[in-house]
């Protein structure tokens, strides 16, 4: 796992030398706000970890798995980014599409990572049945998320300072169908990208208490 980490930091650095560059050649600040959401995606991450650190801490570690789900879908979030892209001369659409596909599949993996490590904690205490439906359930309400940042706008932390208008608009949309086509098949997304990685995983060994 700290190889993984390491990895993901690495890719986040060339991320933030994609748009130093940028700014140098163009002098202009667009794509900055991909800076802010990629800290956004890292949470998760941090989240995760925290979460196993603590697997003998009961309290504690529900308490860092709930800041889990509620971050998670931010990582993903960042393949929607890609919604942004236009010519913005002088810099060539090439460069942005590659900046904007970094951004996007360093979110993807950085999720799917986070994933992992719940997976793996899930499956050690309660098994292999609870640790699949835990991914399944996760991966629907990270699709949801996703859907709630896009197109309604509304911020992980909102939760805490404006919980009744998040969820009355929330249970407003919810059974729109634009609201169920995007977060299923951003739900399916996820579930298909993160098959991918645990049957090819690299991580030389899982988290087990």
């Amino acid at each position: 796992m700290q190889k993984t980490i390491l990895t993901l930091l690495f890719i986040s650095l060339f991320s933030l030398a994609l748009i130093a560059v940028r700014l140098i050649y163009s002098e202009q600040i667009l794509y900055f706000f991909l800076l802010w959401n990629l800290f956004l995606a890292w949470l998760p991450v941090v989240f995760a970890w925290l979460a196993v650190r603590l697997h003998k801490r009961a309290l504690s570690a529900l308490a860092a798995a709930f800041m889990w789900l509620l971050f998670f879908p931010n990582a993903p979030y960042l393949v929607t980014d890609l919604i942004h892209l236009q010519a913005f001369p002088p810099v060539p659409l090439w460069y942005d599409l590659i900046l904007l596909l970094d951004f996007a599949v360093l979110g993807m993996f950085l999720g799917i990572v986070s994933l992992r490590m719940m997976h793996s904690l899930i499956d050690a205490y309660l098994g292999l049945f609870a640790g699949w439906l835990f991914v399944l359930a996760a991966l629907g309400a990270g699709g949801l998320g996703v859907f709630i940042g896009r197109f309604l706008r509304w911020n992980s932390w909102d939760l805490f300072t404006r919980p009744l208008a998040l969820l009355y608009d929330v249970l407003a949309n919810l059974t729109e169908p634009r609201t169920l086509v995007i977060s299923g098949l951003l739900a399916l997304l996820l579930f298909f990208a993160y098959l991918i990685f645990t049957q090819n995983s690299t991580l030389a060994k899982n988290y087990s208490p």
